[in-house]
């Protein structure tokens, strides 16, 4: 008889846990909802606010979540080649880099948030930090490996859905550059005291854009199993 206390992980595992994250990284579409949250002009969200708190664990257990996919795909998923191995650690990266930077008792409450930490930084705001900003861009920058290596894997194995990974690849990475760039520049100058449209609406980008990477890795199959082999007969 199996042991049926036994817990048992398979790749459907880590296929749920991403499409989970890519959820809990759209939890900020809530602000046109929840009341209060037009007031944070332009921001992503005003700290201590009640969407500030749900994006905040949000965040937290879309990181973890994304390490349980990523640790899965490296586990159970089909035979790697170098692109999907790279993707895997990078999605490993990642949800580390993430699930780090929510654990600082900074001012930002989106782990990814680059923009929001370097100008906390340069204004000196309380509770902002270096550690914080970087962790942030290698956050980014770790998320944009991911989903390049996932489409140069999805294209060499001639995947029909090549085309859609691709493109979430080449949105990602404007996301990551607009992100990147805006939050440099606000850093140069040191900030004005408050978050402007731009860096709200490059991030809400940004955040868009990883949801749609980490449904991709979720629902598309080939990362994680081999395709069938067709039996050949032949007629003598």
């Amino acid at each position: 008889m199996p042991n049926t206390g036994q817990l048992h992980w398979d790749h459907r595992d880590g296929r749920v846990a991403a499409v989970a994250a890519a959820i809990a990284y759209s939890f900020w579409a809530l602000e046109v909802v929840l009341p209060g949250a037009a007031d944070t002009q332009g921001a992503l969200v005003a700290p201590g606010s009640t969407l500030g708190i749900i994006l905040e664990s949000a965040h937290r257990a879309a990181a973890i979540l994304v390490l349980v996919a990523a640790v899965l795909g490296l586990m159970l998923g089909r035979k790697r080649g170098p692109a999907l191995t790279v993707s895997w650690v990078s999605t490993a990266v990642f949800g580390a880099a993430s699930l780090t930077t929510t654990l600082f008792s900074g001012p930002c409450v989106i782990s990814t948030d680059v923009s929001c930490a370097s100008e906390a930084l340069a204004e000196g705001v309380a509770g902002a930090g270096v550690a914080q900003a970087l962790t942030a861009v290698v956050a980014v920058l770790a998320a944009l490996a991911a989903v390049i290596a996932l489409a140069v894997d999805r294209w060499s194995a001639g995947d029909r859905a090549r085309m859609v990974v691709v493109a979430v690849a080449v949105l990602q990475a404007v996301a990551a550059a607009s992100v990147l760039v805006t939050a440099f520049v606000v850093y140069s100058a040191s900030g004005d005291g408050s978050s402007g449209v731009a860096l709200g609406l490059s991030e809400r980008f940004h955040l868009a854009t990883l949801a749609l990477w980490l449904v991709a890795a979720g629902v598309l199959p080939g990362p994680w199993k081999d395709a069938p082999v067709r039996a050949s007969t032949t007629v003598r």
